[in-house]
């Protein structure tokens, strides 16, 4: 895909109306074109239907990767803000056949990732995994109660930033603290 006329926020040392000394401002900016491309792989099936004696458990997968290049930056990492370089997913089902419970669970993996934004700014994420898990209970063919937890891991998101110019390197860390949800619901078909 070609993107044109590409808008990112942009750093920049400037003059201000209320300062006597130059400052650095951040603010929207056409930098130009760019353009992206993908390749997503996906698979769905049953454990039993592979592998003679196995449980039959539904698993999924799939893993995307991504490339993209920003014409007006530098490289190596003038790619898209906040586009991954791949993303990956694994999830399994299995419904007991002693009784009437269904558990699962899925996993979620990005790995880390560094864009240069500018000239001057770079913006670095870390590995993300996200594991979520759920039992459900079903009463009869109507009636479902199902305990799920989201974000299983709680693992800390923490995001930096770095300008680096002539004479000097800021670095912002941005923490992002992370926890497990917790969801008992009931559903019912009337």
């Amino acid at each position: 895909r070609n993107i044109s006329n590409l808008i990112r926020n942009q750093t920049a040392q400037e003059t201000v109306s209320w300062s006597n000394y130059l400052r650095y401002v951040r603010r929207p900016q056409n930098i130009g074109d760019a353009t992206t491309s993908g390749l997503e792989l996906e698979a769905k099936f049953r454990l039993d239907q592979a592998m003679d004696g196995a449980l039959p458990v539904e698993l999924r997968a799939n893993a995307a990767f991504f490339t993209s290049r920003v014409k007006g930056i530098p490289g190596p990492d003038n790619r898209l803000d906040q586009q991954a370089k791949a993303t990956a997913n694994l999830g399994a089902d299995y419904r007991l056949r002693s009784l009437p419970l269904t558990v699962g669970a899925s996993l979620n993996w990005t790995p880390a990732n560094t864009v240069q934004e500018s000239l001057l700014q770079a913006n670095s994420t870390p590995v993300k995994r996200v594991l979520d898990a759920f039992a459900s209970w079903n009463f009869d063919a109507n009636t479902l109660l199902r305990l799920s937890a989201s974000n299983v891991l709680a693992q800390d998101y923490n995001t930096a930033s770095l300008i680096t110019t002539d004479t000097q390197r800021i670095r912002t860390d941005n923490l992002g603290r992370s926890f497990t949800a917790w969801q008992l619901r009931l559903e019912m078909k009337l």
